[in-house]
């Protein structure tokens, strides 16, 4: 076994980041020795090292013999030489760098703010706010079921740091989320280059395979300090190309379902709102029925799940209508079931919110959310493994929060419960024997 590798020199400006690209180029060859390199690009193992040694910029010439030997893609490798040697004058020995990093225009680099508008009304969160300000230098995962609030924390939190950071940066992966009308999913590669070019880096840096170019996000990453939200994530794959480890930092994904096909990640599992931060919600949108409705206030929460979506439809409407009251609201959902229909204002509807998540079941797993729609949480007396398969389905879709919750007794949330029944009517399935004995 050879010797360890010199560490880059750090100095080398332009030469630094060349000399790290080669050797992350190097890594994903398997870390073949230069010996090894040598004997087929005709150039010493020493002058080999020396080019990802950051000391000096290579000659074309030895970056394409070491690019050749680790299987690299000449062409591209070509057009990265000639754009990091435009203009390069080579540091003296033990000298500092005299121009930006390679992936930044000439002068001050960009500063996007990509974030959407804050959630103006946003109320609690305090422990997971707490929880999201704890250092960490991996990615975070936020999810939880359909209108829990996912995207308000992780908007909340990003502008809150937003003054520490160089930039944020921004994208919304869920695509058809909200019906027909809406755009498709953007591709990882148009979500990856949109970043790039907000972050200053040249167009004939992004003329690279994928891989090269999601290398330089991540070397970003990890040289500047950035807010990223990566927004209503559908699945692993949308995502995994734009993960980094970096101290500097902070990636947040927010997505229904936990993502476990993502390793070295940390997750914070949203719930609906306790109830003392539901009634804060309804009194700080509502001040005038803190006093004179306090029952009502609490049924109002009640019937919303605790959903911060569902509250705030609520009250949107409620505020906008002075003659209505809440208990008559309450009133209404409560003898008619009517919640999921009536929450829409604009283009907002909780009933499109939970048809997206509705849409994504299989046909077992939304039998099995009907007849949980209409049965007590004791009514289930045995779980087979097959249910369990089924509720973890049913829960990732958004539709019912993580632990199985009729097991525990929270049950179907009530705005849930209003839309299944409403969609699929109250006649019902039958299940199959996955669900065992349901008692009358």
């Amino acid at each position: 076994m050879g010797r360890p590798e010199k560490p880059v020199n750090t100095s080398g400006g332009i030469a630094t980041q060349f000399a790290r690209e080669l050797r992350e180029l190097r890594a994903r060859a398997g870390n073949p020795t230069y010996r090894e390199m040598a004997r087929s690009a005709m150039f010493s193992s020493s002058v080999l090292s020396s080019a990802a040694s950051g000391n000096r910029m290579p000659s074309l010439q030895v970056t394409l013999a070491f690019v050749a030997a680790c299987g690299g893609d000449d062409e591209a490798w070509r057009r990265h030489w000639h754009a990091a040697t435009s203009g390069y004058t080579q540091p003296p020995f033990g000298g500092r760098k005299r121009r930006p990093t390679l992936f930044q225009r000439r002068g001050t680099p960009p500063h996007p703010a990509q974030l959407p508008q804050r959630p103006r009304g946003f109320t609690g969160r305090t422990t997971e706010l707490a929880w999201l300000r704890s250092p960490r230098d991996t990615p975070l995962v936020i999810s939880g079921p359909a209108g829990v609030g996912k995207s308000d924390l992780a908007l909340h939190y990003a502008h809150s740091i937003a003054e520490q950071t160089d930039g944020q940066l921004y994208a919304d992966l869920g695509g058809l989320r909200h019906g027909g009308g809406a755009p498709p999913a953007p591709a990882t590669a148009d979500v990856l280059d949109g970043f790039l070019r907000a972050l200053g880096v040249d167009d004939d840096q992004l003329s690279g395979t994928f891989d090269h170019r999601a290398g330089l996000y991540r070397t970003l990453l990890a040289e500047r300090r950035l807010v990223v939200v990566l927004d209503n994530v559908q699945d692993e794959q949308q995502v995994r190309p734009l993960l980094a480890e970096t101290t500097t930092s902070t990636t947040l994904l927010v997505s229904r379902k936990r993502l476990l096909g993502l390793r070295d990640v940390h997750r914070l599992q949203l719930t609906p709102l306790p109830r003392g931060d539901s009634i804060a919600m309804i009194t700080a949108a509502l001040p005038h029925v803190a006093v004179s409705a306090g029952p009502d206030c609490d049924r109002l929460a009640e019937l919303c799940g605790d959903l911060p979506l569902a509250l705030d439809l609520a009250l949107r409407k409620i505020a906008s209508r002075p003659r209505l009251t809440l208990r008559r609201v309450v009133e209404e959902w409560r003898l008619n079931g009517t919640s999921v229909d009536w929450l829409s204002v604009g283009d907002l509807s909780l009933r499109d919110s939970l048809e997206s998540a509705y849409r994504t079941l299989s046909a077992p797993a939304r039998e099995l959310l009907e007849r949980l729609a209409q049965t007590p949480p004791a009514g289930f007396d045995a779980v087979s493994a097959a249910l369990d398969e089924l509720v973890e389905e049913i829960a990732d879709a958004g539709l019912l929060a993580h632990p199985d919750p009729y097991l525990d007794g929270h049950g179907v949330p009530p705005p849930v419960r209003d839309f299944v029944l409403s969609t699929v009517g109250a006649g019902g399935h039958e299940l199959s024997a996955l669900a065992g004995p349901v008692s009358a």
